[in-house]
């Protein structure tokens, strides 16, 4: 994950910054990635591995929402 990308998924997983994406199983593994971080704000790393995986079963995402992401 590139390190503008990664700063963005940081700061929406904490709740700095709003982001819905377009696909309704993305959206929900940030909700829960973002209470996971409420609960325990020392997983972020482990959270950022959790998107990884997800985008690596479903590349279309890193294509499209990544591309979002970065521009925030």
């Amino acid at each position: 994950m590139e390190g503008k990308i990664r700063d963005n998924f940081i700061k929406i997983l904490s709740g700095e910054l709003k982001y819905t994406s377009s696909n309704l199983a993305f959206n929900m593994l940030i909700s829960k990635l973002q209470k996971k971080i409420i609960a325990a704000p020392e997983s972020v790393d482990s959270c950022l591995e959790e998107i990884e995986g997800f985008v690596v079963k479903y590349p279309l995402i890193a294509k499209v929402d990544f591309v979002n992401i970065a521009a925030l």
